[in-house]
């Protein structure tokens, strides 16, 4: 599997649309069409960025190697850590982050 074929997989399986995405990772919707369609290759810290947004392991996006999904342990995590995370992390994103990341939560609710 390319790593082309990754990046539409791992992006239609959160459902996000190209522009989703873009926003989330702080890049053009054209710039994540052109890694969709192999015209161009995300530098590594978009890959990184990548990662972390759809939740799989960098190894796998980059590589196609090791296991697509990381493994946390649900049960350790509790809705209280859990709110302080994301708590933590909303306060270090752009505005523009934050208005993507609102757009994503509208769908998912």
């Amino acid at each position: 599997m390319t790593l082309t074929i990754r990046l539409i997989k791992t992006r239609r399986e959160k459902r996000l649309s190209q522009q989703a995405l873009a926003d989330l990772i702080g890049v053009s919707r054209s710039a994540l069409a052109q890694w969709e369609t192999d015209m161009s290759r995300p530098n590594l810290d978009n890959l990184r960025k990548i990662a972390e947004v759809m939740e799989v392991s960098f190894e796998w996006l980059a590589t196609g190697r090791g296991n697509q999904y990381l493994t946390v342990d649900s049960n350790q995590i509790s809705d209280d850590k859990l709110d302080d995370e994301i708590t933590r992390l909303l306060s270090r994103l752009h505005t523009g982050h934050k208005k993507a990341l609102l757009n994503v939560i509208r769908v998912m609710h």
